[in-house]
């Protein structure tokens, strides 16, 4: 601060960077005056002088606004490796530049330059290297900011006989060190290009060692070669789909090749027309062939042959297709479907099943069969080895009579899930759902635990509750310790329902009112009631 005027300074200076505020300007430093509107802008990083205006209170003031740099930039110099011949810019040569105000990049002037030649001829003094010669020279680099603070700091330039970019068609074996070094005392790969696939198009960053410097080349794999392809005419029928690829019967290409049109035919047309095969590869390079595509129309209807009439059993899974094929004398976009949508394959009866067969021209044939559905046979047999198969799994030797009830319990609990509904036309039938299908109501439940019980050689009874509005079912079971009750349904309140006693399922009657094991024991031989 140089003058004073009243409570304001008339002038203030600020270095370039350093944040300004209104309170600056004021003797007692008012941190509640501002900047108004008429005030002029300025920008911190821009040296210059700026009057503004400020006001405190009820008071106005008029005050200049000195922004200077007096602060030499900061940077770090870089070396540079270049090609013999390349064009340079002193930017290259600096990197992590750091002022408040905005700073330009120069060479430093022909006084302040030397240059060493590798060959250790005279030193050469330039503004501007002659890049024509290969060599490491020292490069002082002039910066200077807005407030003309200098700094120069030397960067050192490498020059070599290392060619930016070698150019390589595609499929060529890898080129040799010379075709990347015109001239050198010393040079070798740094980069292994042993792993490039030359059949690729693209870029690779190649580095090479030359005379002590480390230079970059680009090895650039191109395509320039229009592929070679032969055509063969086709003849068919009309409708189908064309691929322009189809018509190719040979083709040379290092790369990738793409076919098309360059019209697609008209696949509706009836007799000859001509097609220009286009040939494209990953290097953009296109070739043509043209070939004739004549097309004939198809009016034959499909055949079908092997539909015939169909026996199954209700809640079989049937296999409709099978035995049934349709020919055609166009089979591509052939297609041949069943209609069984009139069948009902849980109620037994005759219904009809459709098949229908469709080529791509949109001729069409039908043959209609019945498929007569039969009530279901439960083959007790059958019933019995899955039940013996079941046994030989949840039984292990050695087991007690106790142990083998128990596995038969837990097996029904795990395997079988419960739905509110079966069929209760016999118990044969219901094992079945129980084994096989491995779901069903309480009656399923029973039923597979008999012949399970049955089969382990296990004493039981069937035991049904008194119907209500509900029915139950369960079993009484004796292995040496008198009949207990055994009831393998899952319940919601998670009870099992394990050997108990009379008295233990009055209990549980009583405690949830539910009368879902009330029976009469009269019903049933005095020998056979079990324990209280």
């Amino acid at each position: 601060m140089l003058h004073r005027y009243a409570q304001v300074y008339k002038v203030c200076y600020s270095e370039a960077g350093v944040a300004v505020v209104p309170s600056h300007f004021f003797q007692n430093g008012d941190k509640n005056a501002y900047f108004t509107s008429a005030s002029a802008p300025f920008r911190i990083d821009t040296p210059g002088e700026y009057q503004v205006r400020l006001k405190s209170g009820l008071l106005s003031f008029k005050a200049t606004l000195i922004i200077e740099d007096t602060v030499a930039p900061q940077a770090r110099g870089v070396s540079v490796s270049k090609p013999v011949g390349s064009d340079i810019s002193p930017e290259e040569f600096v990197t992590d530049i750091r002022d408040a105000t905005a700073v330009t990049v120069s060479f430093a002037p022909a006084a302040a330059a030397s240059a060493v030649p590798l060959d250790g001829s005279a030193p050469v003094s330039a503004f501007v290297p002659d890049t024509s010669v290969a060599g490491r020279y020292e490069i002082p680099i002039y910066l200077r900011d807005q407030g003309g603070n200098e700094t120069v700091l030397t960067a050192i330039l490498w020059l070599s006989d290392v060619l930016p970019v070698v150019y390589l068609e595609a499929g060529d074996p890898l080129p040799a060190l010379d075709d990347f070094v015109v001239a050198a005392h010393e040079a070798a790969f740094v980069t292994d290009i042993s792993g490039i696939n030359t059949a690729i198009i693209g870029e690779h960053e190649i580095v090479v060692a030359v005379d002590g410097g480390i230079f970059t080349s680009i090895l650039a794999i191109v395509d320039t070669i229009p592929p070679l392809f032969t055509v063969a005419d086709i003849s068919g029928f009309a409708i189908l789909p064309r691929e322009a690829a189809d018509f190719v019967t040979s083709c040379h290409d290092v790369t990738m090749v793409d076919f098309h049109f360059a019209t697609p035919p008209d696949l509706e047309y009836i007799g000859s027309q001509s097609v220009t095969i286009v040939a494209r590869d990953d290097g953009g390079n296109e070739s043509t062939q043209t070939a004739t595509l004549t097309l004939i129309a198809d009016t034959e209807k499909p055949v079908i042959r092997g539909a015939a009439d169909l026996e199954a059993q209700t809640g079989d899974t049937v296999a409709y297709m099978r035995h049934v094929v349709a020919i055609d004398n166009c089979p591509d976009g052939l297609q041949l479907t069943v209609d069984q949508s009139a069948v009902n394959i849980n109620l037994a009866g005759t219904y009809p099943v459709t098949y229908i067969a469709r080529d791509a021209a949109g001729n069409e044939s039908r043959v209609t069969v019945n498929i007569n559905v039969r009530p279901k046979h439960y083959d007790l047999d059958q019933i019995y080895a899955r039940a013996d198969e079941i046994l030989a799994r949840i039984f292990t030797e050695g087991m007690s009579e106790r142990e083998k009830l128990w596995a038969i319990y837990r097996y029904n609990m795990n395997n079988i899930f419960f739905e509110s509904h079966s069929e209760k036309e016999t118990w044969v039938r219901a094992a079945y759902e129980g084994l096989f299908d491995k779901r069903g109501d309480c009656y399923v439940y029973a039923s597979t635990a008999k012949v399970l019980l049955d089969r382990a050689g296990i004493m039981n009874e069937d035991i049904e509750k008194i119907v209500t509005t509900t029915r139950h079912y369960w079993h009484l079971v004796d292995i040496g310790e008198g009949w207990y009750h055994f009831d393998t349904t899952p319940r919601s309140d998670k009870v099992t329902i394990f050997m108990w006693t009379n008295a233990q399922i009055e209990e549980l009657m009583e405690e949830t009112r539910y009368r879902s094991h009330r029976y009469d024991p009269d019903i049933y031989p005095t020998d056979r009631r079990p324990i209280n």
